[in-house]
């Protein structure tokens, strides 16, 4: 008897998924200068750099899980190893490092 699974089911990516990804990953953060600020100074990961981006954008983790075809989980994940590599304890507070340093 098979187990069902919880959450989202894991799907391949269409071609169109795909494009809409990369663009999420090359328009929202991983080529802005945010990202290039946060994964020098704290080294942030491409995709954590892209996640960190969104949410100075003001993207909940569902709209960065869908643009980046990832799991909610997944999205939380990089949120955690953000807030621990940085040294702060909410996305609340590195929004306000964020703006604090002129970073935006």
């Amino acid at each position: 008897m098979r187990r069902e699974r919880k959450g989202r089911k894991r799907r391949s990516a269409t071609k169109a998924q795909q494009s809409r990804s990369s663009g999420l990953r090359g328009e929202v953060g991983a080529g802005s200068s945010l990202a290039a600020t946060l994964r020098e100074r704290f080294g942030l990961s491409r995709m954590e750099a892209v996640v960190a981006c969104a949410l100075a954008d003001g993207l909940t983790y569902e709209e960065i899980a869908d643009r980046c075809c990832v799991s909610y989980h997944t999205v939380h994940s990089h949120v955690n190893a953000i807030h621990q590599k940085v040294g702060v304890s909410s996305s609340t507070r590195l929004l306000a490092l964020i703006r604090k340093e002129g970073w935006s």
